[in-house]
């Protein structure tokens, strides 16, 4: 059997950036999602759904869109894991050591059940986005702040004293 160096997070990040690169990239309408734009590629819509600032509304509305587009698409399947690839990635390096054998397997495994999520006949498109923003979205950017907390500012190394 062939074992490659690479592992299915690596094979699932290429496939991504070449679907979101060239003339005709995957993108949606911000607008739809509930931001100020018109066009937006799944590359930058990655980086603004791990954003903390980023609402909840729009973190939802983003993986409807992106869920309802995957369950007719291969094409938008792989847009989907691509954006949700840092939750993804997240998922498995908090897993017991050793729980799959290797990190790939564990990749493997955390695809497959994503897969296994879209295809689901009894479920639907809110469903499995809902399920994704709290399981694979949400617990990447940390504990929610209680409501009414404060933020707290971070010292900045080099900065006004």
């Amino acid at each position: 059997m062939c074992c490659s160096d690479r592992s299915p997070f690596d094979t699932l990040e290429t496939t991504f950036r070449l679907l979101v690169a060239g003339p005709q990239p995957l993108s949606l309408n911000g607008r739809s999602i509930g931001l100020a734009v018109q066009s937006i590629r799944l590359w930058e819509l990655r980086a603004i759904l791990f954003h903390p600032a980023t609402g909840v509304a729009v973190q939802r509305a983003a993986l409807v869109a992106l869920v309802g587009r995957a369950r007719r698409s291969g094409a938008w399947v792989v847009g989907l894991a691509g954006v949700l690839l840092p939750g993804l990635r997240q998922q498995v390096a908090s897993l017991p050591v050793g729980c799959w054998g290797s990190t790939a397997c564990a990749g493997a495994m955390v695809l497959t059940d994503l897969l296994d999520h879209l295809d689901a006949a009894d479920a639907t498109n809110q469903s499995i986005a809902e399920a994704l923003l709290w399981t694979v979205v949400r617990p990447a950017l940390g504990p929610i702040p209680p409501a009414g907390a404060q933020p707290r500012l971070a010292a900045v190394p080099g900065g006004p004293r």
